[in-house]
Order: C-alpha cells, then structure tokens, then sequence
C-alpha cells in the first residue's frame, strides 16, 4: 500500500491509518491497525470487530489505488493476528481517523496511469 522508502513525512504511519478510516468511513467495527513500516510490500494490518465488518472494509479498500499503489485485501485468521499483535486482544472500541478534517485522502500523490481509466 505503501512504500516505506519512499515516506518523508514524520508521521506518515498515522497519515497511512487515517487514509484507511477515512476510506472506510461509515464503517464502525475497526479495532486494531498496525502500519508495518518494515514491509518491502507496503502492508497495514486490521482486526474488525466481525466477519460482516471485515468483508464491508475488504469492498472499501480492495482495487483501491492510494498513493500510486494498487491495494491487495487478504484475510488473516484472528488466532494468527493475535499472535503477530498480541496488544489487539484488549482493542475493543472503534478506530476513528485522527482528524475530523479528511485530509489525508487529499494529498498529493504520482497517480498512475491505470488510476486514471
């Protein structure tokens, strides 16, 4: 989703969150979001709250261009996100963006040419 050598912002990580939960506004139910800025695939982990709320995320952000970059949703089963996550077993409430604004989805950013068909 992103490209962590390529991020010059001092808190890029929480932009790359709020662009999720601002993609994703409406949708109540996302409790967790890791951004792993060591992944060479740009990947962001999420725990829902359900399966119905997961599949809703997954239309939300699945063929999703952001930044240049084609979003690709997977499912992780939740005994293995704990194990990876193990401080999102106590997530319980509602992830909101850190802003009311709905900025993030507004930056610039290089569009690809397929962004634009």
């Amino acid at each position: 989703m992103f490209d962590a050598e390529m991020e010059t912002d001092e808190d890029w990580e929480l932009n790359v969150q709020d662009a999720i939960l601002e993609k994703c506004k409406g949708i109540k139910g996302i409790l967790h979001i890791f951004v792993d800025a060591n992944s060479k695939e740009g990947c962001v982990y999420m725990k829902c709250n359900s399966c119905e709320t997961a599949y809703q995320v997954y239309k939300s952000l699945h063929g999703w261009w952001f930044d240049g970059r084609l979003v690709t949703v997977k499912y992780l089963r939740l005994e293995l996100y704990h194990n990876k996550f193990p401080e999102s077993k106590q997530a319980l409430k509602s992830l909101q963006p850190s802003t009311t604004q709905m900025t993030s989805l507004a930056r610039p950013y290089h569009r690809s040419t397929l962004e634009m068909t």
